[in-house]
């Protein structure tokens, strides 16, 4: 069908505006990128640009060069990778629980998880659950428990199991499946995208934490990548510290091209993951919508 003139109109108009706003998120990257790859003279004197006049590379080569960036970076991995796997495969498990018809106890375990979405104790009985009786201060498990089940993420993939027909259950069952082999060999397999959806939530939640480490962890050692760079921005000691002996690019002050430098490296492998899950991302969402 022909479009009229009034659906044209509205159709560049939505390009125009999309490419907007497009641009108006890639300008503050594209100048922490140039701003990563100028010298420091040139940012104290000139301030941002879109073109570095001198190109340089002393801050990543400062940064690449820190050992606690490295141990950082190697911490936030393994708590990802850790935790993201933990959150998907108790989520899921959990939510196959609350989703199947055949649980008599799927409102309970429903409604408990619900009430914890709406009502939570505090910071402070938070804190001593950890410290105080889990004994994980200064423990990886901290960075990574507290964040693994989170009862959106639950609902959003019990909306999901419940799209799913009941025939491909029964058939399993009548070959003489169990319930870990149905899920495991016929659920799981079909719900590639809201797991590949709820695993993106989780790694993102896992790879942009410092609050957790912030509360728990004291070994430097031992401190995510985040924390890192936060004491990096707001702490002028903490950016001396950071940068190896004779690196003679940390002055008094933090440095603005490291600040950059290091912000590109930590958000470098969490953006890698979009082109991998896209298309699982949207359709895992908007499946579950269709039913309630």
């Amino acid at each position: 069908m022909k479009e009229s003139r009034g659906d044209q109109t509205f159709k560049l108009i939505s390009y125009l505006f999309i490419a907007l706003f497009a641009l108006f998120c890639l300008i503050p990257f594209w100048l922490m990128v140039a701003g990563s790859l100028s010298t420091e003279k040139e940012l104290l004197l000139s301030g941002y640009s879109l073109i570095p006049k001198e190109l340089s590379t002393a801050a990543y080569e400062a940064v690449l060069r820190s050992p606690v960036i490295k141990s950082s970076y190697m911490v936030t991995a393994f708590i990802t990778i850790t935790g993201t796997l933990i959150g998907l495969t108790v989520s899921s498990m959990l939510a196959y629980s609350i989703a199947s018809r055949r649980n008599p106890l799927r409102n309970g375990i429903g409604f408990y998880v619900y009430f914890t979405m709406l009502f939570q104790g505090g910071m402070v009985p938070f804190y001593i659950l950890m410290s105080n009786w889990l004994h994980l201060s200064d423990s990886l498990w901290a960075l990574i428990l507290p964040i693994a089940v989170q009862p959106f993420y639950v609902f959003l993939m019990v909306s999901f199991f419940r799209t799913i027909p009941d025939d491909l259950e029964e058939a399993g069952r009548i070959d003489g499946a169990n319930e870990l082999t149905v899920f495991f060999r016929i659920i799981v397999p079909v719900s590639k995208p809201i797991i590949a959806s709820v695993g993106l939530f989780l790694a993102l939640a896992y790879w942009n934490d410092w609050f957790m480490g912030l509360l728990f962890i004291t070994d430097d050692s031992k401190f995510p990548l985040q924390l890192v760079l936060r004491r990096l921005i707001s702490n002028i000691e903490a950016s001396k510290r950071l940068m190896p002996a004779g690196a003679n690019y940390v002055t008094d002050f933090p440095s603005l091209a490291v600040r950059m430098a290091t912000t590109l490296i930590t958000i470098g492998p969490i953006v890698m993951l979009y082109p991998l899950l896209q298309k699982y991302f949207v359709k895992g969402l908007t499946i579950g919508a269709i039913k309630g």
